[in-house]
């Protein structure tokens, strides 16, 4: 009895772990598999075209076959290439006689395909007759042929328009700035490597180079033989200009002011200063001039002081230069490529450009886009109407786009979000409008006590300067004492 019992345990103790076996090995059967997980694309490379083949049919003739088979060779590299290419230069002048030595039998055979490609060095491959025929009654061979030849696929940033920097134009040798001076070709040629790297910078222009001899010597090399033949469709691919942008420093300078004050053998000195240029655009096709302004900015002076005013030239100069580019590229896009609202979601908006088109926390005007009107003379479209809508203050900039919020509403937006562009800048963050001479309180018996001055935003066809202008608001002292802000104007 207590064996059979014990027999009877011990088989359902087994079926009972058989079950659980049974279960869990269910379960592991009907468990979902888990989805691959996702790798992220790397960055992809950049794009500055490729050499890839094109398929070519051509016709040749010539007193014999060989002769005949040449010309629809060299017809083929043409065809593909363009009539650009020099024919003469090392890895093609294999075309003028790679035939020459066969019969019509001989380049037939699948063996003359082969020299083709190993005379062209890969210049041309895939060759094959399609059809041969001759001599008729003049002695003419004729011959049509099918190959791939290496031609050069150009980047899809060569679709953008097209720019080409002029160098800027300066009327004088030297650029004072306080007691130094500084070469003006020398800052000429700084603001201009600016403006090329800023534009190129905003995407929406291919910034063309003309200076750089480097890319002649790899050309040169390419042309003389010393790379493979198939590099030779990056010859003739230099891309020519649809605008050219012309500048002109009209004044660039930071000045030093200095009195002598009537009672006393003491000198006031100030410093102030500013920039003026001119720029134009123009069409290369036509040398018609698309846009032309003028942008104008002003440095922050140092007040008046007789203690010794302090400044460096060197960043002063380079706070101008940014200001230069700065206001050339923002008036060039706002004229080429408007900042347009692309998105809004209530008062919150993403603009269509971000770089140094808009500066953060800058406030601009937006003006809601209405129908286009025409000239009734002269049928030339006049733009849309514009009408102001409200303002968009800046909070965030990326290289792409740039993010804000609208404030000032004064018109129903709804459904408006595409038609909505941004036009001048209307202010800025509170900023320090002078610099501090060298500290110490005799400043202020010796100069006249003003508040600080306000800052005033210039709005210049579709760009902004900061320009800043003194409120006096009381004046003490003998009449040999000076006022706020000197004699700051003379620059």
């Amino acid at each position: 009895m207590r064996v059979r019992a014990i027999a009877a345990l011990a088989m359902s103790t087994a079926f009972i772990v058989g079950c659980s076996k049974s279960e869990h090995t269910d379960a592991q059967a009907t468990a979902p598999i888990a989805a691959p997980v996702q790798v992220a694309p790397a960055t992809p490379m950049p794009d500055a075209g490729k050499l890839t083949t094109v398929p070519v049919k051509a016709d040749g003739s010539g007193r014999s076959v060989g002769e005949a088979v040449n010309e629809a060779i060299k017809l083929a590299i043409l065809q593909a290439n363009g009539a650009s290419v020099d024919m003469s230069s090392e890895q093609f002048r294999f075309a003028l006689d790679v035939a020459t030595p066969f019969d019509s039998g001989s380049v037939r055979a699948a063996g003359f395909a082969e020299t083709v490609a190993q005379k062209s060095k890969g210049a041309v491959t895939g060759f094959s007759i399609s059809s041969l025929t001759g001599p008729d009654a003049s002695g003419i061979y004729k011959v049509s042929i099918e190959a791939s030849v290496a031609k050069f696929a150009p980047p899809a940033d060569s679709k953008k328009l097209k720019v080409v920097v002029a160098p800027i134009k300066i009327d004088v040798t030297q650029i004072e700035l306080g007691d130094t001076t500084v070469p003006a070709q020398k800052v000429a040629q700084d603001i201009r490597q600016q403006v090329i790297d800023a534009l190129s910078q905003t995407g929406r222009f291919s910034v063309l180079d003309r200076d750089t001899a480097d890319v002649q010597s790899e050309l040169d090399m390419i042309s003389s033989g010393q790379a493979p033949a198939a590099e030779i469709a990056k010859l003739s691919q230099a891309m020519s200009a649809d605008v050219i942008w012309v500048g002109h420093i009209n004044t660039l300078s930071y000045r030093k002011n200095a009195r002598k004050l009537a009672t006393s053998d003491r000198e006031l000195v100030s410093y102030g200063g500013g920039w003026s240029v001119s720029q134009r655009i123009v069409n290369v096709a036509t040398r018609q001039v698309m846009e032309a302004d003028t942008l104008e900015g002003q440095a922050l002076p140092i007040k008046p002081t007789t203690l010794g005013a302090k400044f460096d030239p060197s960043q002063t100069l380079r706070e101008m230069e940014g200001d230069i580019v700065g206001n050339i590229v923002s008036a060039t896009l706002m004229r080429t490529f408007p900042v347009t609202v692309i998105s809004r979601d209530g008062n919150t908006v993403v603009l269509s450009q971000g770089g140094q088109s808009v500066k953060e926390m800058a406030r601009y005007q937006l003006v809601s886009m209405g129908v286009e009107m025409k000239d009734p003379q002269t049928g030339e479209s006049l733009g849309r109407v514009e009408t102001p809508c409200c303002e968009v203050v800046i909070d965030r900039v990326t290289p792409k786009m740039s993010y804000g919020h609208l404030e000032n509403v004064r018109s129903t937006l709804d459904g408006t979000a595409g038609s909505l562009q941004v036009r001048g800048i209307i202010k800025t963050s509170s900023q320090p409008k002078t610099l501090e001479p060298a500290s110490g309180s005799a400043t202020d018996s010796l100069s006249a006590a003003a508040s600080t001055p306000a800052v005033t935003q210039v709005s210049l066809l579709g760009h902004a300067s900061t320009i800043a202008t003194s409120k006096k608001t009381s004046r003490h002292g003998s009449k040999g004492n000076a006022t706020e802000g000197g004699d700051d104007s003379n620059w």
